[in-house]
């Protein structure tokens, strides 16, 4: 069963979404279905493994030599 709602969206956002389904020839309700279903569906990490990694890179310093730490200031991350 359907259910109308009312929600505030960015006014880029609804401009794409209203894009894609004039694309697809199909409703906007439907496109914004199918993203929600599929952010939905999207695999959560287990509380265990989530908090074994906020330990292992929040908890405490990372340990980087100079050399290390040099590479990453001078990395240019645009270059990827």
């Amino acid at each position: 069963m359907k259910q109308k709602i009312g929600t505030i969206l960015e006014k880029e956002v609804l401009r794409r979404a209203k894009r894609k389904a004039v694309e697809d020839g199909r409703p906007l309700s439907g496109v914004i279905q199918d993203a929600l279903e599929s952010y939905l569906s999207q695999a959560r990490p287990e509380p265990a493994k989530r908090d074994a990694a906020y330990q292992l890179f929040c908890e405490r310093p990372m340990r980087l030599s100079k050399k290390q730490l040099r590479a990453v200031f001078e990395a240019d991350v645009w270059d990827r």
